[in-house]
């Protein structure tokens, strides 16, 4: 956009204010604009399926899971008898109370990314419940270091203007660079297990009262240590899925990776926050053109068969489908299982809206601290077939 040419305070003339330089974070709105692409919506709703499919198989073998909900549930027991019944003393419960009621708030992808990843560092866990989480996490991040790899593959192509990568393209993009987007989630877990060790000793104290004592005593050293661990953490959960894009972007290494999204998080942490707000944001707006698409969907096609079928037959076989299992009948189970695959859909719509603002973050973080133009990207992998 060409402005008409206006003398500054300094006696210099402004002949042209390019917007897409002046407010950069509208890469943002184009990145959501990808969510609706197809290949980002089979590619989501693959790995929605596959996610799927692993937490079933999960809790048909019977492993065990803690969620912040039956921790919460136990702590709240006052009358229990049980050594769990105390409260986690976290500090934000008083100072701010509603930062729970705002997770619940968020798009579902988000919260139960959020879940899954906090899922296993409760104290009140069990050994079982935490290995039973952390097998859980551990899949989660198998799938969609596949399946998000290719999508920020294709989506940071697309934000640079490059040729796009087909389907099949960007699937084996991700088969190929999964093993590193992997990796980098896997060797910062490792840096949390080893730092937590020397904690692991002192617990063995503190089951005894004169070594709780002695923690008591050192607690601040502790809390010290622990910071540490945060920051591990705190870049482990939000950092990934910078990670994935830093792959997906440099065709880079797991280290590059770690070392790149712990950078921009911590180097930038308000900056993140600020585009992940308006990713936020837009999200309402593409959650609702997706939904009210999915409704109109399924709501034309009952009305379109309504002709046919006469007020009454619609009306039972509409509370057919809403009883869900308690019709037998194939042809209404059949129904519920379209119905079921449209709600599929509008969750893979939620992971793939996830997948594509991540890029679009990671370019603007990178411009912020190392002062890379947002077009620059690695288009060539040395020996890709």
């Amino acid at each position: 956009m060409t402005e008409t040419p206006t003398p500054s305070p300094s006696g210099r003339i402004v002949h042209e204010v390019v917007w897409s330089d002046a407010f950069s974070w509208w890469i943002l709105f184009k990145a959501a604009g990808q969510a609706f692409a197809p290949t980002v919506l089979i590619l989501a709703t693959l790995g929605a399926l596959a996610t799927w499919a692993g937490l079933s198989l999960a809790d048909s073998l019977g492993l065990p899971a803690v969620t912040p909900g039956t921790a919460v549930a136990a702590a709240d027991c006052g009358s229990c008898a049980s050594d769990a019944s105390a409260a986690l003393p976290s500090p934000s419960r008083v100072i701010l109370p509603t930062l729970t009621s705002l997770t619940d708030s968020l798009p579902r992808p988000v919260t139960e990314l959020v879940r899954l990843q906090t899922t296993p560092w409760n104290p009140l866990a069990t050994m079982p419940q935490f290995l039973g989480s952390l097998a859980r996490i551990g899949w989660f991040v198998l799938v969609w270091s596949i399946f998000a790899t290719a999508i920020v593959r294709h989506v940071a192509l697309r934000l640079v203007d490059e040729e796009l990568p087909g389907l099949r393209a960007a699937l084996g993009f991700g088969s190929r660079k999964w093993l590193a987007a992997f990796n980098a989630a896997a060797f910062v877990l490792l840096g949390i297990a080893a730092l937590a060790l020397p904690g692991a000793g002192l617990g063995l104290l503190m089951r005894f009262d004169w070594g709780l004592a002695v923690a008591g005593t050192v607690w601040p050293l502790v809390l010290i240590g622990a910071v540490v661990l945060a920051i591990l953490a705190i870049g482990l959960a939000a950092g990934w899925p910078l990670m994935v894009s830093a792959i997906g972007v440099e065709r880079g290494d797991s280290f590059q990776a770690i070392s790149t999204a712990f950078s921009y998080l911590y180097q930038r942490p308000l900056h993140f926050a600020f585009y992940s707000t308006i990713s936020l944001v837009v999200a309402v707006f593409a959650f609702l053109a997706a939904g009210l698409f999915a409704d109109a969907t399924m709501t034309l096609a009952l009305w379109a068969t309504s002709f046919g079928m006469g007020h009454d037959r619609t009306g039972e076989v509409i509370a057919a489908v809403v009883r869900g299992a308690a019709d037998d009948r194939w042809g209404v189970q059949a129904l519920q299982f379209w119905t079921d695959g449209l709600r599929t859909l509008l969750t893979a719509f939620g992971w793939g809206y996830f997948w594509v603002t991540t890029p679009a973050i990671y370019l603007l973080l990178r411009q912020d601290v190392d002062a890379t133009e947002l077009d620059e990207i690695v288009i060539d992998e040395p020996g890709a077939g």
